[in-house]
This record gives structure tokens, C-alpha cells and sequence, in this order.
């Protein structure tokens, strides 16, 4: 990895960050701040990302290790108000900051983006400083106010600086393509969820998740209500179903299943974590 060979044990000591983050005009002190390394899931290929967190509270221990859903557990402190902050996600190897989420109470999560080809046109920015092994350091800022998703959401801005030890990624321990994949028990537990979802057997998609999973949609029940989460489910159960080509990436305890198909020059994937849990595997946050 591009921030040093050293990695860190299975948890990251807290780091360091002061700043502001202001939305509407009404400035935010950011006191905490975490970082984890994982596959970057809107590019190809086996591409690392940064996502760093800087928040109002500090993260739980549990949450500091590597696999750890970061941003699904910020967005739901977010939601109960119990949370500030942003998630900025920044190029380990290029040090460029171009997307994230930034947390919210209307929303829990909202996704923000801005590329340009140029250094100079870049309204998000990232100004690395020297930083040791398996740690990133630096400030970030913007040259103009982001617009949020309603009039509640922004406008807002950042200015911070931060230095954190950096949670790296479970190494690799098995790629498996082709037919291997196609009968691998991490591909298995995907199909079978995906069925499950299909079908809107909800004690079935509940047998194919693990803990923290099925404590996510309970969440969703009871926020969306049983027949509306079901119907999303099986769209994207559906959806999933007609991707055949399968890479299974096998991180320990852990996997990232690709689903993939080709259609002419366009191609549609999806990656869906599954764990260990039991002996068993199991989709999981």
C-alpha cells in the first residue's frame, strides 16, 4: 500500500484533527478522526481507498478494525443525531480527495463528488504531509461551498487537518475465478441470498445474514415497513441474479464476491461482502 508497508494490528490507536466542518453558515468543531483502508468499489480491479472519518465523537473500539462498516454506522448515529462529520474518501496512491459521504440528521448518509482533470480546478482538496508507515496526514479544504441534496443540506464547506494510523485491509488469501468460484461457499452464501431476495422469503434472507446484518434490517423494517423492504430486496435479489461471471476475493474470515456480465461495450457488476460467522458463510455489512 501506498502509505507505507507496516501494517497495523487488527486495531488503529485514534488519531488527531482539528477543523471545522460548516453547514448553512453554522460552524461544526471536528475533534476525532478514523481511517480505514478498502477495496474501492466504484473502480475496477482490486483498487484501494482511504475513507477517513472526522467526526464529533470518537468511534467505538470494535468498529477501528479492518472490514468494519465504517460509514454505515456513522450514518446511523447520524440519523439519531448522535453525530457530526464527514467521510472523505481519498486515493492512497494519487493522495487525491474527489468523493464521500457527509453525515446529516435528515439523511443519515449523502453522497458528494467533484473530478477534475486539472490540480487547479479541483474544489475539493487534499494536501498530504509527511506521514510514517501505515498512516495518513495532511489538510483538506474547498474552494467554494458544496450544494447538499435540499435547502436543510447546505450549503457547507470544510477546513481541517488531520494525522491517523490508517486500518489496513485483511491480506489476500484466496482468488478464485471461474469454475472455482462458481462452487466456492462465499459465492453460495451470495446466490443464496440473492434467491431468498427474489423470492421475499424474509426468514430466508434472514438466515443468510449474518448478526449485524439481520440487526440492519430490522432497522429497515422498521423505518420502511415489511412489504416495502421486501420489494427492495427482491429487485436487487432479482437484479443480481443475472450476473454469472464470479470473482471471489478472500480476505480470512471475510470475501468480496463480484458479480459480473458483459453486454456488448457496457458491464454491469456488483460486490457483496460476505463472513464467517459460526463456521458458516453469511452476507454481512
Amino acid at each position: 500500500m501506498a502509505l507505507g508497508a507496516a501494517g497495523l494490528g487488527v486495531q488503529a490507536q485514534e488519531g488527531k484533527v482539528s477543523g471545522w466542518l460548516e453547514v448553512k453558515g453554522r460552524k461544526t468543531a471536528l475533534t476525532h478522526v478514523c481511517a480505514l483502508a478498502e477495496t474501492d468499489r466504484l473502480e475496477r480491479g482490486d483498487k484501494e481507498i482511504v475513507a477517513v472519518l472526522l467526526s464529533t465523537v470518537p468511534v467505538p473500539d470494535e468498529l477501528r478494525k479492518p472490514g468494519s462498516d465504517l460509514a454505515m454506522w456513522a450514518g446511523e448515529e447520524a440519523r439519531a443525531g448522535r453525530i457530526d462529520g464527514i467521510i472523505l474518501m481519498i486515493d492512497p496512491a494519487t493522495k487525491v480527495w474527489s468523493r464521500g459521504q457527509r453525515l446529516s440528521k435528515e439523511h443519515g448518509l449523502t453522497f458528494y463528488s467533484h473530478t477534475s482533470t486539472s490540480a487547479e480546478g479541483r474544489v475539493l482538496r487534499f494536501e498530504p504531509a509527511p506521514a510514517g508507515a501505515a498512516e495518513l496526514a495532511g489538510k483538506v479544504s474547498m474552494t467554494e461551498p458544496m450544494r447538499g441534496m435540499d435547502e436543510n443540506d447546505g450549503p457547507w464547506r470544510l477546513e481541517a487537518e488531520f494525522r491517523t494510523p490508517v486500518v489496513q485491509q485483511e491480506a489476500v488469501t484466496a482468488r478464485l475465478t471461474g469454475a472455482a468460484a462458481l462452487n466456492s461457499p462465499q459465492y453460495k452464501a451470495a446466490l443464496a441470498f440473492n434467491a431468498a431476495c427474489q423470492k421475499k422469503d424474509l426468514e430466508a434472507v434472514k438466515r443468510s445474514m449474518d448478526a449485524n446484518s439481520q440487526d440492519m434490517l430490522a432497522k429497515m423494517i422498521e423505518q420502511m415497513g415489511r412489504e416495502q423492504t421486501l420489494t427492495m430486496l427482491a429487485a436487487m435479489g432479482e437484479d443480481s441474479m443475472t450476473l454469472k461471471t464470479v470473482e471471489v476475493t478472500v480476505r480470512g474470515p471475510k470475501a468480496e464476491v463480484k458479480l459480473m456480465k458483459s453486454t456488448g461495450n457496457e458491464r454491469n457488476e456488483t460486490v457483496m461482502t460476505v463472513a464467517l460467522e459460526n463456521g458458516v458463510w453469511k452476507i454481512s455489512r
